[in-house]
């Protein structure tokens, strides 16, 4: 009997001091992350009835093993990473409203869009040069269409 309690007493002592890891940083927001490729992350987001509703793709710059001070990713890889994550048949045919992709500019920065008819594809870049000729790619998002993040 006396082993039955000390047994019970040691399980809640170390549930009890697992919890203050936990709560140290509960009023931070836990957001998940996959490292998709060597140093690149993907972001999901879900909708509420928990489908995928949006993918955010960015560069990895702390990791115990390295820091990375290089933002850029390659649009090659960007285009990769999402024709593995969504596949053609999935995000459908490429829209017929503009004849090449749109993009924004405000300031150094650019956006790129590409519209498809269940997605769209979002690729934020920085001018790497005063004439604009360069551009570093440093985020992409892809957000399905008839899914609505909550």
């Amino acid at each position: 009997m006396a082993k039955l309690i000390g047994l019970a007493f040691a399980t809640l002592l170390l549930l009890a001091s697992a919890n203050p890891v936990h709560e140290r940083f509960a009023k931070y927001k836990a957001v998940e992350s996959y490292e998709i490729r060597p140093g690149v992350l993907m972001m999901p987001s879900y909708s509420s009835d928990g489908q995928v509703c949006e993918i955010g793709l960015e560069k990895l710059h702390y990791s115990p093993e390295i820091i990375r001070l290089d933002s850029s990713l390659s649009r090659k890889e960007i285009d990769q990473i999402f024709d593995e994550l969504v596949p053609a048949d999935e995000r459908g045919q490429r829209s017929k409203d503009f004849a090449r992709d749109l993009i924004t500019q405000s300031g150094g920065g650019l956006t790129t869009h590409i519209d498809f008819q269940n997605v769209s594809i979002q690729i934020y870049g920085a001018t790497a040069d005063k004439d604009g000729s360069t551009v570093d790619e440093v985020a992409a998002t892809l957000k399905w269409k008839n899914r609505k993040c909550s």
